[in-house]
């Protein structure tokens, strides 16, 4: 690994930490300075990527190939957060986790996973195991992704709102509502879309929806070249509402002083290759969108899990008056 995290506690000078990055940086490696909070940098900020799969694959949204399949390959990822943990060992992964979590006094946002518990007192620890969530040596998974669809719609609008009708469907990306909750606002049926950054996309159609008006979304992605997964209609999906909690994580992480902006993004790229850092993320997908969806899913829940931290409110009001 091409990062390390110099760690300072209350004691160490400012000498010592310049030359603990020098001695690094002679050894060819990327420091990252931190102050010596739970986690450090990486362990701290990279636990929504596990926490949000985790509990889409307890609310049973999707199997776990098709989870891994979207964080993957929808969300550039390197590796689907499920195989990760069988990858590190998912008692080793449970117990940072609840390290994560004691040590910030039972902070809901880094709740661990009863079924991850369960794997890990079951001996079921991934790959070290030879079973996991996953049997290993990796087994032939079914391809995730929808077979396609023939029958489309016979007309297609995208409005100046970023809102396509599909015939009388609407294809909305998520913002965090349910497709129910938004089929029943706008009287129509409702597909929406995950979060993209490649030729795979991640959709959710309302339960109000007939078969035919949920095809419809499908045969469009598809005509475009995509890749569609299709999960049980969940507020934010995968992508997107993975991406906001490590926006808002690192958020926090900058705003209590743990690290830099530009050393916690360097320390998410490079210590856990991330296809982005969280807050140059952050900049491109726009804080008030962020924040928004965030919002929604407290709404949702109803939990303090989803709270944004005040620096994003503080980012989001910024990007308001810029474009005001």
């Amino acid at each position: 690994m091409k990062l390390v995290e110099v760690v300072s506690g209350l004691a160490t000078s400012t000498e010592v930490v310049e030359q603990l990055c020098q001695c690094v940086s002679g050894w060819g490696k990327q420091p990252v300075r931190c102050r010596s909070t739970p986690g450090f940098i990486v362990n701290r900020v990279a636990r929504p990527f596990y926490a949000e799969a985790w509990r889409a694959l307890e609310e049973q949204v999707a199997a776990p190939e098709v989870i891994d399949a979207a964080l993957r390959d929808g969300g550039g990822f390197p590796m689907g957060p499920l195989a990760l943990t069988d990858l590190i060992g998912q008692d080793v992964n449970f117990a940072v986790t609840c390290s994560v979590f004691n040590a910030f006094w039972q902070d809901r946002r880094y709740l661990p996973s009863l079924l991850q518990q369960e794997l890990a007192l079951a001996g079921r620890l991934g790959k070290k195991s030879g079973h996991g969530v996953y049997r290993w040596p990796a087994e032939t998974l079914p391809d995730a992704a929808l077979p396609p669809v023939m029958m489309g719609a016979e007309s297609v609008t995208v409005r100046s709102d970023n809102v396509t009708e599909l015939d009388d469907v609407l294809l909305l990306e998520t913002e965090g509502e349910t497709a129910l909750a938004l089929s029943i606002k706008h009287h129509r049926p409702v597909v929406v879309y995950d979060l993209c950054a490649s030729d795979t996309v991640v959709l959710a159609a309302a339960a109000t929806n007939a078969p035919a008006a949920t095809d419809k979304a499908v045969h469009y992605f598809q005509q475009q070249g995509k890749k569609v997964l299709r999960i049980a209609d969940y507020p934010g999906l995968l992508v997107w509402r993975t991406v906001a909690m490590l926006i808002n994580e690192a958020l926090d992480a900058v705003q209590k002083g743990v690290a830099s902006p530009q050393d916690v993004d360097t320390a998410m790229r490079l210590g856990v290759n991330y296809p982005h850092g969280p807050l140059a993320w952050g900049e491109r997908l726009g804080w008030r969108r962020v924040l928004q969806l965030l919002e929604n899913l407290q709404h949702h829940y109803g939990e303090e899990r989803y709270r944004p931290c005040s620096l994003l409110r503080q980012k989001a009001l910024m990007e308001k008056h810029h474009e005001q």
